[in-house]
């Protein structure tokens, strides 16, 4: 047995490159392939198991006579935020590798009814013979991997376990294993919850898009769907793109995401405003103003204009913070103007409010 021990190792230190430039490949694959498929995720982690812990294993299994017995040398931990992304990311491995269904396991399936506690998949996969023809992976055809798949709850859960010492609610002193279950269902049943209000949100978006926003409260996701869906935007940025000949164009959901933050808390904090309808119509109300404005804005603050030519980013919403400006402008409202140059200093903020004033009395001049 030692003999054969030191047979595996010594076949690991051989192959130890090879195992980690494996690793590296399987982790730029893996994260394309969910990218692809817009599959969300926390994190994903690829590790090639150290010699310490392949000694023990072989240790404590006592059958392995060939390194390609274990599965796991390479290893891969992909967490996603809800239970319904991690069937996706499963169907998605059962596509795009090839999988041995003897050595995977679900989790799930092995845990008794009445009992709560670690769910995750463990699937056990290989590059399939399509990809496996491909310069880039021919010489990991023959090695195979285990992707641990699971929510950050579920990771969560293995990590207490972990440090707590017990693997099941059997192992646990007599005294403790009802709060142990009790605590582990709770956080089952949140995993659950999580993915079920993710569902009812997607519910709500699309019910709205089919609806129309009357009625509807001003959200991150109802403000989202109005910029995607305004014509009244849409008309603004295409006179802004002419008029100052941008040709640039670009989307940049990250920016869309600030914009809507920074919006939202605006229109929290200093208007009275409810409803998306409100910004529609304040919208529409200033539409000829609202041009004006940007496009004398982006002359007088040059580095905003050269910016504008560099990359222009469409659908970002930056329209809805000009029509706040004019509502602002309207009522004199200069703390609400301040709120938009958060990043400015306290002199810099009243240069530019004060110029946001002079270009409003010019275009509403006549």
């Amino acid at each position: 047995m030692e003999n054969n021990k030191h047979h595996l190792i010594t076949e690991y230190e051989k192959g130890l490159k090879q195992y980690e430039s494996f690793s590296d490949k399987m982790n730029i694959l893996i994260k394309e392939l969910l990218d692809q498929e817009k599959i969300s995720y926390h994190s994903i982690e690829n590790r090639v198991k150290e010699k310490s812990s392949l000694a023990k294993k072989i240790d404590g299994k006592n059958k392995y006579q060939d390194l390609g017995e274990i599965t796991d040398i390479v290893g891969c931990r992909i967490i996603s935020y809800f239970e319904i992304d991690v069937e996706k990311i499963v169907a998605l491995l059962f596509k795009e590798f090839k999988i041995d269904e003897v050595n995977s396991i679900d989790k799930k399936k092995i845990l008794d009814p009445d009992r709560f506690g670690y769910l995750s998949y463990h699937i056990i996969c290989s590059i399939n013979d399509e990809r496996a023809q491909l310069r880039e992976y021919k010489n990991y055809k023959d090695l195979k991997f285990e992707i641990q798949v699971r929510t950050i709850l579920q990771h969560a859960w293995a990590e207490i376990e972990h440090d707590i010492g017990y693997k099941s609610n059997i192992a646990v002193p007599r005294e403790f294993r009802r709060k142990f279950s009790r605590i582990a269902s709770i956080l089952e049943i949140a995993d659950d919850e999580f993915s079920r209000l993710k569902l009812d949100i997607h519910n709500y978006v699309e019910n709205l898009s089919k609806q129309g926003f009357e009625n509807t409260d001003i959200n991150a996701e109802s403000l989202k769907l109005f910029i995607e869906q305004s014509n009244d935007l849409e008309e603004i940025e295409a006179y802004v793109i002419e008029t100052l000949n941008l040709t640039n164009l670009s989307f940049s959901e990250q920016m869309q995401e600030a914009n809507i933050s920074l919006f939202l808390n605006i229109i929290n904090t200093f208007t009275t405003y409810k409803e998306i309808l409100e910004i529609q119509n304040s919208i529409q109300k200033n539409k000829e103003l609202i041009k004006q404005f940007i496009v004398k804005w982006a002359h007088a603050r040059r580095r905003l204009l050269e910016r504008f030519h560099e990359n222009f980013e469409q659908k970002d919403g930056f329209i809805i913070g000009y029509a706040l400006m004019l509502e602002f402008l309207g009522t004199n409202h200069k703390q609400g103007l301040s709120s938009f140059f958060p990043s400015l200093s306290l002199s810099e903020r009243e240069e530019a409010v004060a110029l946001a004033m002079a270009i409003y009395k010019d275009i509403t001049r006549h």
